[in-house]
């Protein structure tokens, strides 16, 4: 099927003669009244928009008729088909969201340099806008795919066409949905972007020079293996945020964790769970003076600090009520190791409110990538994958036979819960066990839980530098310095603005802020950022036990200072190395565009302003960032507004 350019551009053609506030009146309480569906007589042209939309990979070579070399950059051309289903990856239906009918959605990839064009069209009764995570869209921010900052939502029956350039950018990378939470409804795939033959890879580092070892993996890295963890619940995110506003229940516990889309869920013994959640337990106390205890599910009981006084926790399954815990015997994943000496995993997190610890049984993991960047590699048998965060990993596959458990291990206070994958030196078969494999060589428990601390190598975040010299953070002073405050300010408000203000969850449905004349909001910060400005982003967590995973949109940034004991305690990263600040790090620090800022800790982001847009930065925890937990930073807006396409304003 070819794209078809006419159809798109007729598409523009309707949307620039509809009322923006009709459309967004329309849509009401998660629904979308009828005559807007695809086929109705509504006002929307929805030509085909019902039809299911095969996945496109048409890859048409730039200037081929002027017979450009093969190694020229291409447009990869992708149509997303968004529906909705009744399904049970891990045993239990619900209400399932799908990307051209599975989930996770395809995999999108191109080359270093290559142009993609990523067509969505939204046959779900909600609307959608869909944020490529990690993608710069350096010149592009209408493409950025946040609702109410650089664009406006895709409402039922309606398509949008996403245009953006790869240059400069290669890895791991994901594209999810940016409503609400939707992506933890199914809305959510990779993104891979193959390095360019010049770029340095850390590859000798790993095989000690071995040049046949160096070459399987150059050769893995242009098909790496897909290892994606995703959390599962089971309600829906819409009932999940109603239950939360109208009760004050957050967190919420999850049914468990998905691999690949697939998953089993376990029921552990209580003392099972209580052992592995002991420093949980622990940490809590300290916190609140309280001592509780899990549920079936391994989820904490919290009650006595969350709620709103009188709920009933049971009848609403509130963490540590959960209904009693049923084992299921769906499929997990499996990888086979078909006689190969490694084995590349892209280790992608897709959720959207636990992190987790991995681990494969028996076997070392090397981190060569982080966040789309290749660092100086780590040999590890233990990794923290944070949320939002991408990880491209090398195993040596060492073993004769067997099955080996690759374990993702919740890594949060608020529950003990475990899934598990396969990776397996037997030849194929269909039939699957349904206990977990027994060796003699786990290294963490199912709260991950290292069973020899002292002699198990684990990731450390702090040291994983960028792999090329030249990727450092500028000297001197900045330009700007913006302080925020993570913090609860009520019992389902969360803010990271210091005078603890709000972003709207009705901002989604404005005029964007890339464009608006009124910009004047708590949380929008038009502190005059022009292109070439150093930025510091200083970070204080005030929670006593929740770990914010905070992600800047438009960017990648320099951790240049860090700490899990104490907050930063200075106006600027000048005042705290005039003060013989030890976390101060303008050397070789990490380079993300996601990092967790630990309870009662602090981080210090720097980046330089070098791409104008409106971009946002909030905490990847999706029930935070539906109840505040969001800002926008305008960065050199004026230069970059009069460029913005008039379909995409008139959309």
């Amino acid at each position: 099927m070819a794209f078809d350019k006419d159809r798109a551009n007729d598409d523009d053609k309707d949307r620039a003669n509809g009322d923006d506030k009709e459309r967004a009146n329309v849509y009401s309480n998660g629904a979308y009244k009828a005559s807007h569906f695809p086929g109705s007589q509504g006002t929307r042209d929805s030509r085909a928009h019902s039809v299911p939309i095969p996945m496109i990979k048409c890859i048409t070579t730039l200037l081929s008729l002027l017979a450009v070399p093969a190694f020229a950059a291409v447009v990869r051309e992708y149509s997303l088909n968004l529906t909705a289903s009744y399904l049970a990856p891990n045993g239990f239906y619900r209400e399932t969201f799908l990307v051209n009918g599975q989930h996770p959605g395809p995999l999108i990839e191109a080359d270093e340099g290559d142009t993609i064009s990523a067509t969505v069209y939204n046959n779900l009764q909600v609307p959608m806008t869909i944020h490529f995570h990690g993608i710069h869209q350096l010149g592009t921010p209408w493409m950025d795919g946040a609702p109410g900052v650089s664009q406006r939502p895709i409402f039922p029956g309606e398509s949008f066409v996403y245009n953006f350039t790869t240059a400069g950018q290669y890895g791991s990378y994901w594209y999810h949905a940016h409503v609400r939470s939707y992506y933890q409804d199914g809305i959510r795939g990779p993104v891979y972007i193959r390095p360019a033959n010049d770029r340095p890879r850390p590859y000798d580092l790993v095989t000690e020079g071995n040049a046949t070892a160096t070459s399987i993996l150059r050769a893995l890295e242009n098909n790496p293996t897909p290892l994606y963890i995703m959390d599962w619940t089971k309600l829906t995110s819409d009932a999940i945020y109603y239950r939360e506003i109208t009760y004050g229940i957050d967190p919420t516990c999850i049914l468990g964790f998905l691999i690949n889309g697939k998953g089993r869920l376990t029921c552990p013994t209580n003392e099972a769970i209580t052992a592995a959640g002991a420093g949980r337990l622990e940490i809590f106390q300290n916190a609140t003076g309280i001592r509780t205890s899990f549920d079936s599910l391994g989820c904490l009981d919290i009650s006595a600090v969350n709620g709103y006084p009188g709920i009933d926790n049971v009848a609403l399954e509130a963490p540590g009520y959960s209904a009693s815990c049923q084992a299921t015997n769906t499929d997990r994943e499996i990888f086979y190791i078909n006689g190969t000496d490694w084995m590349m995993f892209n280790v992608i997190s897709m959720a959207g409110a636990f992190a987790s610890y991995l681990s494969i049984d028996g076997h070392d993991m090397w981190v060569l990538q982080v966040d789309g960047t290749f660092i100086q590699p780590q040999k590890v048998k233990q990794l923290y994958v944070g949320l939002s965060s991408r990880y491209m990993i090398a195993v040596p596959t060492v073993k004769d036979s067997g099955n080996f458990a690759i374990r993702f291990a919740c890594s949060e206070v608020a529950q003990v819960t475990e899934q598990i994958a396969w990776l397996s030196y037997n030849a194929p078969t269909a039939s699957q066990p349904v206990d977990y494999p027994v060796t003699s060589d786990v290294y963490q428990d199912i709260g991950g839980n290292l069973y020899d601390p002292d002699s198990t190598q684990t990731f450390n975040e702090t040291a994983a530098a960028p792999f090329e010299e030249s990727v450092k953070p500028p000297q001197g002073p900045a330009q700007h310095a913006i302080h925020f405050t993570l913090n609860r300010t009520a019992v389902v408000s969360f803010s990271l603005m210091d005078g603890g203000a709000l972003m709207p969850i009705e901002m989604e449905y404005m005029t964007p802020l890339l464009w608006a004349d009124d910009v004047n909001h708590p949380t929008t910060l038009d502190i005059g950022i022009k292109t070439g400005d150093i930025v510091d982003l200083i970070i204080d967590n005030t929670d006593r036990v929740i770990l914010h995973p905070m992600h800047l949109h438009g960017h990648t940034f320099w951790v240049v200072s860090e700490s899990s004991r104490e907050n930063f305690g200075y106006s600027t990263v000048e005042e705290a190395i005039a003060n013989g600040s030890s976390t101060i790090n303008l050397n070789n620090p990490p380079y993300r565009d996601g990092y967790p800022v630990a309870p009662r800790g602090h981080v210090v982001f720097r980046y330089i302003a070098d791409n104008a847009g409106a971009w946002m930065f909030h905490c990847h925890i999706n029930m935070h960032l539906m109840t505040g937990m969001s800002a926008v930073i305008l960065e050199d807006r004026e230069a970059i507004r009069p460029k913005i396409p008039a379909s995409v304003i008139d959309f």
